[in-house]
């Protein structure tokens, strides 16, 4: 079954520690916490998929997704929209896929926030979301794998 677009599919969960960093971060921009840009590989319909989420100080997101075959490109997708956390959890709303309304409300636990790495599990389906930390938005080549 091919990746159905919706992000719903993947999230995170944070200890105590880690929530208040976060949140310390996303509301004043003082810790790097969640804000900037991080990379990650696998959904749980395709473990192939390859995504960047871009968390800003303001609440909002952009993500992009995309699958390589062959060292080529051959599916891409984008979401806009805004996220939030509390209470160990990351939950992601969105307003936009490819540019065009569409919403969906998912929440993630977070298990490990660190400066350059985090762990968030999306419980339905349990699926363990593992992204790394990058300076830009800006996917490696095809070749490179994801």
């Amino acid at each position: 079954m091919p990746f159905d677009g919706r992000r719903g599919h993947r999230r995170v969960n944070f200890t105590a520690a880690a929530f208040s960093v976060l949140l310390i971060g996303a509301a004043h921009g003082a810790t790097p916490g969640l804000v900037g840009n991080w990379y990650g590989v696998g959904e749980p319909d395709d473990p192939s998929i390859s995504y960047i989420d871009a968390y800003s100080p303001d609440g909002t997101f952009h993500s992009e997704f995309r699958k390589c075959q062959a060292n080529q490109v051959v599916w891409r997708q984008t979401e806009t929209g805004k996220w939030s956390i509390a209470n160990g959890v990351l939950r992601m709303v969105s307003d936009t896929i490819d540019g065009k309304p569409e919403v969906f409300d998912n929440s993630y636990q977070i298990e490990l926030a660190g400066t350059n790495e985090f762990h968030a599990r999306l419980m339905r389906p349990d699926f363990l979301f593992v992204e790394k930390r990058i300076e830009k938005f800006e996917f490696p080549p095809c070749y490179l794998g994801s």
